[in-house]
């Protein structure tokens, strides 16, 4: 999603690579942009929501993978509930619940959390363990609780995580996620470049 992050009189015209309550982390969409080096400072992000500009005030800093983590101040912000910035992955799972083990894949996940293929894990309130191969040959283990079974999926809250798998989970989230709006906005450049010439070949 575009959006424009404003230090002082700076705007900084960027794309939202991921979102988690009231943290944005924007992705600059010119990658030699100077306001990154301001940083942290007090800041304030506008953009369109639901045919709306909104503005948020907060304060920005500088963030991994490239970005810019803008924290939101309390009031007037737009709720998003999901505490842990989330990614549709597919990686393999192996689930131990109810004293049996069952081979499934994520369809999405985070660092709270992942929505698992199948409905087969046991109903809401069940216990789960998950052992998560993730890329490098790294697995991810877990304790978690299934809140909700439906046609998608199963999704569990991760309960029991240790900080550095939490770590390592935000981290390929965000490195992927800042990947993707990379792409977008490179996409969105070579489109106005391309609808510049147009106009001057008119």
């Amino acid at each position: 999603m575009p959006a424009t992050l404003s230090v002082g009189v700076r705007p900084m015209p960027a794309i939202v690579a991921a979102t988690s309550k009231d943290v944005a982390w924007l992705l600059p969409r010119d990658p030699r942009d100077a306001t990154p080096g301001l940083l942290p400072r007090a800041a304030q992000i506008s953009f369109q929501h639901q045919g709306h500009l909104v503005v948020l005030h907060g304060n920005a800093e500088r963030a991994p993978q490239g970005t810019v983590a803008f924290h939101a101040n309390r009031e007037g912000r737009v709720d998003n509930l999901r505490a842990s910035p989330r990614l549709d992955v597919q990686l393999p799972v192996q689930v131990g619940a109810a004293g049996a083990t069952h081979a499934t894949t994520t369809v999405n996940l985070s660092a709270g959390g992942a929505l698992l293929e199948g409905k087969t894990f046991g109903g809401a309130a069940g216990a789960v363990e998950v052992e998560i191969s993730m890329p490098q040959d790294t697995v991810v283990t877990a304790r978690g609780v299934i809140v909700r079974v439906h046609d998608k999926g199963t999704g569990i809250r991760f309960t029991e995580l240790d900080p550095a798998a939490e770590h390592h989970i935000d981290s390929m989230v965000l490195s992927i996620r800042a990947a993707l709006a990379r792409r977008f906005a490179e996409k969105a450049d070579r489109d106005d470049a391309a609808r510049a010439g147009g106009r001057r070949g008119g």
